[in-house]
């Protein structure tokens, strides 16, 4: 569940509200009194430290070819 925090708190307390999200915790935004948005932690990243896990990432690709956008050949288009 969610901590709701205030608007004006959330804007004068952001690098905190960071923290808490970068060590799990999910923060509700709200402007109002009706949630606006809402502060989750990056898929991926070790809760601890708030860092990205070696070969993880937010699209969960692990590899990407150097060549990936080069134009095809009239061959591989044909096929």
């Amino acid at each position: 569940m969610a901590s709701f925090v205030a608007l004006t708190e959330a804007q004068q307390n952001l690098p905190e509200l960071l923290d808490r999200v970068e060590r799990g915790e999910e923060i509700a935004i709200q402007r109002e009194g009706r949630t606006a948005a809402k502060l989750v932690p990056v898929p991926g990243a070790d809760s601890a430290t708030g860092k990205r896990i070696f070969g993880q990432n937010l699209l969960g690709i692990t590899y990407i070819a150097p060549d990936f956008d080069e134009p095809m050949s009239e061959e591989e288009l044909k096929d």
